[in-house]
């Protein structure tokens, strides 16, 4: 069994389902690549799920009666959308950006609940220890998987709230000065190659 972190005397040990709920996507039979229109509310699929952020690349989109009929599968700011089939440790974090898209059957979805900060289980998840759990729980001997029974089970270490939020802080502003010099370095290539 893997090892997910070394816990702390000030941290709490959890179930995923004791701090989140966790959801499966809709199935085949409630959406399909002919509901897809040219304009109308992204859904999250598997491929779009990046670091942290979404790709907003090729997006399929629906209308606004296929986002009502699936309003339970709407995404809200700090859920964590998790791939469900392939790279079952890949998750990416909703912001205001993505708030009311829709999310795909291949993804599950968490939402924290009010005594968890969402961006710090985003990197609790991110964490390698994790990501190795995750693999190793999967199922399926040719494509992995993972399920919301599976995911829900999963342990959770915590500290206090005020702690999870200054962690998630910290962590945050290193992601963003990150990504600040990765589009530095990219408006640098083309002048260098000029």
């Amino acid at each position: 069994m893997v090892k997910l972190t070394a816990k702390f005397s000030f941290m709490e040990e959890y179930k995923l389902s004791d701090i989140a709920e966790v959801r499966t996507g809709p199935f085949g039979s409630q959406l399909h690549n002919e509901d897809y229109v040219s304009t109308g509310t992204p859904i999250v699929t598997v491929e779009h799920l990046g670091n942290r952020r979404f790709s907003k690349q090729n997006l399929p989109l629906v209308s606004d009666d296929d986002k009502k009929r699936l309003s339970k599968y709407l995404l809200q700011e700090g859920d964590i959308v998790f791939s469900r089939v392939g790279s079952v440790d890949r998750c990416s974090y909703v912001t205001s950006a993505e708030n009311d898209w829709l999310f795909s059957g291949r993804c599950l979805r968490v939402r924290c609940g009010n005594n968890c900060h969402p961006l710090f289980l985003y990197y609790y998840f991110c964490k390698e220890s994790v990501k190795q759990y995750i693999k190793s729980i999967a199922v399926g001997a040719t494509m992995p998987s993972i399920n919301t029974k599976l995911m829900a089970e999963i342990p959770i270490l915590l500290p206090k709230l005020e702690e999870q939020r200054c962690i998630a802080d910290i962590l945050s502003s290193f992601d963003d000065k990150i990504e600040l010099n990765r589009r530095i370095n990219d408006n640098l290539i083309p002048i260098y190659y000029a």
